[in-house]
């Protein structure tokens, strides 16, 4: 079953329920990188403070499922949520309660305590999901969501994009 497309109220709920967490800035960050950058958990897991060039997130080659090495940017809010987490410090990005590096399976599963306090149905991909459905409502050419989302393929990115009300309207109405 492929993760849910979330509405923007949907994932106000998360931002709230994070918000409550034992580590709120490490949980607001997380949910930052999947919905607004859609970082597979592997990503997220593998994140160094290195990789942080100025508004440049440079995933680097072999930390993500694609062949490649690809450039994000973060936001003024980003950026401000990456400083908040970080607090000084230098070094991987998400560590666990012993200072330990996460790796993807702990990354998915506070995806998953998250989605449970919240009572919303979704995944570590709900986020990377509805990034991608939203980029192409708002018309982005499709070989820049793939790029985004670091596939090799467009037929990968397809299966990503789910059609939205707005979709179908403007097909019929344009």
């Amino acid at each position: 079953m492929q993760a849910p497309i979330k509405t923007d109220e949907e994932f106000s709920k998360l931002f709230e329920t994070a918000s409550q967490m034992r580590r709120p800035e490490q949980y607001r960050f997380m949910l930052m990188l999947s919905i607004k950058l859609g970082m597979r958990p592997k990503e997220i897991a593998l994140m160094d403070s290195r990789w942080v060039i100025g508004r440049e997130l440079r995933i680097p080659l072999g930390s993500s499922k694609g062949k490649g090495c690809r450039t994000l940017y973060l936001s003024p809010e980003m950026l401000e949520a990456y400083h908040s987490h970080m607090r000084g410090r230098s070094g991987v990005v998400f560590l666990n309660e012993k200072d330990q590096p996460m790796k993807a399976r702990a990354i998915s599963d506070a995806f998953q305590r998250l989605y449970a306090l919240s009572n919303e149905q979704g995944s570590c991909y709900s986020g990377r999901r509805t990034l991608a459905t939203n980029l192409v409502d708002r018309n982005v050419p499709l070989p820049v969501v793939q790029k985004v989302l670091g596939h090799s393929h467009l037929s990968t990115t397809a299966r990503y994009i789910s059609v939205t009300p707005r979709m179908i309207e403007a097909a019929l109405f344009a």
